[in-house]
């Protein structure tokens, strides 16, 4: 399968898991926002490797058979900071993450901050629009760095190491920056300093 079609079906997979995610107050509006959805969600994946996004592929099909919502279990792990109560009451629901798992999300995670450093500084117009670096906002929205460990702590061992490796192999090939600059042309910018000019 080439990459668009792996990219494709990542797409439907998490696009079907996230319709079936229920807040404490109910639906969400952003899960009406397919088309944000789909250029948040490409921006980041087509910023790896196709190993990586192969093994990603596998993680959700693989989660889909054992009636798996990976993205449901994301935002409740993102609760462990929102709603630490609420959490508590449903973390024995959560599958275990392995000591392994989160040796792997908090290294790739302290390595995608340093690259968002880099991007506020060149992008500051860019980056005031996205999540805050490592605070939760004012209205509760949990930060950049929190949002990524609790996605990355959904996938498999698997394919923590191979973006990890990526990482390791190539640690000045800023994924972050590549990310945005996808994200900018998928919302018409010709590239990310267009978008920054424009935002400022």
């Amino acid at each position: 399968m080439n990459r668009e079609g792996i990219e494709e079906l990542i797409i439907q997979n998490e696009w079907e898991m996230f319709q079936k995610v229920k807040g404490l107050e109910g639906r969400a509006p952003c899960q009406d926002q397919y088309r944000t959805f789909v250029i948040m969600r490409l921006s980041q994946f087509k910023s790896w490797p196709m190993e990586v996004v192969s093994s990603y592929l596998n993680d959700l099909e693989t989660a889909k058979s054992a009636e798996r919502n990976l993205i449901m279990e994301k935002y409740a792990h993102m609760m462990e900071l929102t709603d630490p109560d609420y959490y508590a009451s449903i973390q024995h629901l959560l599958p275990p993450v392995s000591e392994k798992t989160k040796e792997l999300a908090e290294q790739i995670t302290a390595r995608y901050m340093l690259w968002e450093k880099e991007v506020s500084m060149k992008y500051p117009n860019v980056r005031k629009h996205g999540r805050n670096a490592s605070d939760i906002s004012a209205d509760g929205t949990v930060s950049m760095e929190e949002y990524l460990k609790c996605e990355l702590i959904t996938y498999s061992e698997k394919t923590l190491m191979l973006l990890y490796h990526q990482i390791i192999s190539e640690p000045d090939n800023n994924l972050y920056m590549l990310s945005m600059e996808k994200m900018a042309r998928a919302y018409g910018y010709s590239s990310l300093q267009e978008a920054e000019e424009a935002l400022s």
